[in-house]
């Protein structure tokens, strides 16, 4: 996940937006191969919990959405196809963390619209639960175990590394991060016979050293939160994604496929993003969980 902070309001991938969140707000002009959607879901359902509602799509909203990009012509497929194979009028959709509910929830409606997907998993927790969602009662949530994961790249969905621990990568001093990408990578590689090829930044956190770290154990991708279209020119470990909601209907996920997001928040979000950094280095140091 992308999990969430108890200090201050941020995302659950945690990310201030690098760049300006308008830049990729508008499709570019000539091939629409230019520039890719990608999506970022994570827990399909329904929660108890207000305050993780932001983080989940119940299955009826996520069918809507799909039907909708089917409806209008739209290939939706996992990230390293995407990257690896531009088409017009695609779409890139991902899920982070691995819990139980994208094969009991998400899978049937991607399998009904002919979807593929990328799923994100942090493997020390891999058939666990998720318990560096403190304090929300989430983090009971249930974790797919290996068997499960290895059976699911049958069916066509990418499975790609979350971390180890799901930790801050930015802010750990760089041998931690070092183990942490490794770890996954080996970890994956070893239980379900295949390397992953697509990383995901924990709480979206990321500098040039660790994405030099992501690069070197391998990776040929990674991505953030970014709230943008992912321009094709940027860096592959920087790929940016776009954040669906509960509330997003059938027109809505035409726009945001289209336009990215365009939220005013997001600016501000920008300006916080060096001190949010300090302020999560600090914590760390003294040792205190800032998620």
């Amino acid at each position: 996940m992308t999990g969430m902070s108890t200090a201050m309001t941020a995302s659950p991938d945690g990310t201030w937006p690098p760049g300006n969140p308008q830049e990729d707000s508008s499709a570019v002009s000539g091939s629409s191969r230019a520039v890719l959607p990608v999506l970022m879901y994570q827990s399909i359902g329904e929660s108890s919990a207000a305050a993780f509602h932001r983080w989940e799509v119940p299955a009826g909203a996520l069918a809507e959405q799909l039907g909708s990009l089917a409806e209008h012509g739209y290939t939706v497929t996992s990230l390293s196809d995407a990257l690896a194979n531009p088409r017009e009028r695609q779409v890139a959709i991902t899920f982070d963390n691995g819990f139980e509910d994208f094969l009991t929830r998400a899978l049937p409606v991607l399998a009904e619209f002919g979807a593929r997907a990328t799923l994100y998993v942090p493997t020390a927790y891999v058939g666990q639960r998720a318990r560096w969602l403190e304090p929300y009662a989430e983090r009971e949530l249930a974790l797919l175990d290996w068997p499960a994961l290895a059976a699911l790249i049958d069916r066509g969905i990418e499975i790609g590394a979350h971390g180890h621990r799901h930790v801050e990568l930015d802010v750990v001093p760089p041998a931690i991060a070092r183990y942490d990408v490794t770890a996954s990578m080996r970890t994956i590689s070893e239980e379900t016979g295949r390397r992953p090829d697509s990383f995901c930044y924990p709480y979206g956190y990321h500098s040039p050293g660790v994405r030099r770290i992501v690069e070197s154990a391998g990776f040929g991708s990674a991505c953030e939160v970014g709230y943008r279209l992912h321009r094709r020119s940027r860096s592959r470990f920087q790929v940016s994604r776009l954040l669906v909601g509960r509330s997003v209907g059938a027109a809505d996920i035409l726009r945001l496929v289209t336009e990215g997001q365009r939220e005013a928040a997001l600016a501000a979000r920008r300006r916080l993003r060096s001190g949010w950094r300090a302020y999560r280095s600090l914590r760390w140091r003294l040792g205190v969980e800032t998620a």
